[in-house]
């Protein structure tokens, strides 16, 4: 790997932060990146999305359980055990196996969702207090249904205050030497643990992240932000609703929607973007919504297309276009008159997102299967360049994201990353001028930083004004101050890394 791309790669060490069974459980050790976040194992000859494959219909919205009643169809924690069962024993994301699962639900609260990704959201802390009261070696020769118990149980004693006897009442199966393991493990004083703690160890089990991950953020932002940056991820991630400028009467769909119980907050940096304070529910069950008039996006999205200054009749190159919805956004900004080519490596994800498109009534795109590193596409006049990489931005969405990602997994996201840079520009060295926005979903500095400096020194490109709103860069890189950088914490909106290029003459 190119040595420039590891500036800064030396906060990815394996860290001797604390006691050899409290450094295991960052449960970073899958070699293997999981088919949810790339399709496919990973092949550096290819190119693989880390997008999640699931469209904006089956976005994850869940609510923390209020109620420990059984009144939903089916056992809610056994179908919560289940799902955590499959996630151990396969490659894919929480959210993956729920919907593979397919529970069928009377419940708004679906708290069979709510259990699991909440018990997902907290693994390493959850299993740090197990390991402390069971041991490593107890914990890992349970049955895979008995130490998800546990977990599940563990999970409903700290964070939602279920005390013993309403433990043994919900989780029947669960034998009394593990529910008194579990009990004793709820009452640990954890923060009394963690402040003898280095400061990566503390925040990775308080907040439930990677150590390797809180490393590189407090690496590039002081302890306050790194803190502020955690426990956002571990919130419910905000949801943002926009017309769809593709169907007619878009003008006024915002104010039909009154009549759904859905509170809308304009959003102050974003024209024509709102905010889903309440009824997210009775949204995505809406007409609006199932026939593509108004359409669910993050925020980061289109700020990051706003940053290729698109005009009408321009030809655009989405270059790892799916799930396709920054490709809907695109066919807006450029009109009847304007050509569209997005292409995607994988056939199946390239299906899904031209029905989407379909459904969003796109139709003036050229949809290719192609390789982004070999491009397929020479007479572009911007491209966007969606990179795929580690999903490190979308961790409220996707909790179990940071459970499959190492550095060995990164390291092969900045070759990939790289890759794609380098043959795209390339390709375009003799068409000067043309502008290029390279974004990733990802707060770390090596998918972002990092691979500018390195196209810096190696192209004659230069960079284009940053995007606002947003934030510079991190610190120490030669883009620094040239870059945009959205996060969670202090955007309210998904991790996000975006650079506007031009080829030089």
């Amino acid at each position: 790997m190119n040595a420039r791309l590891m500036k800064r790669s030396d906060s990815l060490r394996a860290s001797d932060c604390r006691k050899p069974a409290v450094a295991d459980i960052c449960l970073c050790t899958t070699r293997s990146v999981h088919t949810d976040m790339f399709h496919l194992s990973w092949d550096l000859d290819g190119v693989h999305s880390c997008r999640p494959r699931t469209a904006p219909s089956v976005y994850g919205i869940y609510m923390r359980p209020e109620s420990s009643s059984h009144q939903e169809s089916g056992d809610p924690r056994e179908q919560a055990l289940q799902a955590l069962i499959t996630y151990e024993q396969a490659r894919a994301s929480m959210r993956s196996v729920l919907r593979d699962m397919q529970m069928a639900s009377d419940s708004d609260v679906r708290m069979h969702e709510t259990l699991a990704l909440e018990a997902i959201t907290h693994l390493n802390t959850i299993d740090f207090l197990l390991i402390r009261t069971l041991g490593r070696g107890v914990l890992d020769s349970l049955s895979s249904r008995d130490r998800n118990l546990c977990r599940l149980a563990l999970y409903e004693a700290r964070w939602c205050e279920k005390d013993p006897s309403e433990l043994n009442m919900l989780y029947p199966s669960l034998k009394s030497d593990l529910l008194d393991a579990v009990s004793r493990s709820a009452r640990v004083n954890l923060p009394s643990v963690l402040s003898e703690m280095p400061l990566v160890a503390e925040y990775s089990l308080k907040y439930s992240h990677p150590s390797f991950v809180v490393e590189t953020l407090l690496d590039n932002l002081p302890p306050p932000e790194v803190k502020a940056l955690l426990d956002k991820n571990n919130q419910p991630r905000p949801y943002y609703l926009r017309a769809n400028r593709l169907r007619e009467g878009w003008e006024d769909i915002i104010s039909e929607l009154e009549g759904l119980d859905v509170v809308l907050a304009p959003d102050p940096d974003v024209t024509g973007l709102f905010m889903v304070k309440d009824g997210i529910e009775h949204l995505i069950s809406s007409e609006f919504f199932e026939d593509g008039r108004v359409i669910i996006q993050d925020k980061s999205s289109l700020i990051a297309v706003s940053a290729m200054n698109l005009e009408d009749g321009a030809c655009v190159w989405d270059a790892c276009s799916a799930p396709g919805m920054k490709t809907e956004l695109i066919v807006e900004a450029v009109g009847s008159s304007g050509r569209v080519v997005a292409t995607e490596y994988s056939k199946s994800r390239l299906d899904d997102a031209r029905n989407l498109s379909i459904r969003l009534g796109v139709r003036n795109v050229q949809w290719i299967l192609g390789d982004a590193t070999k491009p397929p596409v020479r007479n572009a006049d911007k491209i966007l360049i969606d990179a795929p990489c580690s999903s490190t931005g979308i961790l409220a969405a996707y909790p179990s994201f940071k459970w499959r990602l190492n550095k060995d997994t990164l390291f092969a996201l900045m070759a990939i990353q790289n890759k794609i840079l380098d043959g795209i520009i390339t390709t375009y060295a003799d068409r000067p001028g043309t502008e290029i926005v390279y974004a990733t979903c990802s707060i770390l500095p090596h998918e972002g930083e990092s691979q500018i400096d390195s196209v810096l020194s190696h192209h004659n490109v230069d960079l284009l004004d940053p995007v606002e709103p947003a934030s510079p860069g991190y610190s120490g890189f030669g883009c620094s101050d040239r870059v945009t950088r959205l996060f969670p914490h202090r955007h309210n909106s998904s991790g996000f890394f975006i650079a506007r290029l031009r080829i030089g003459p």
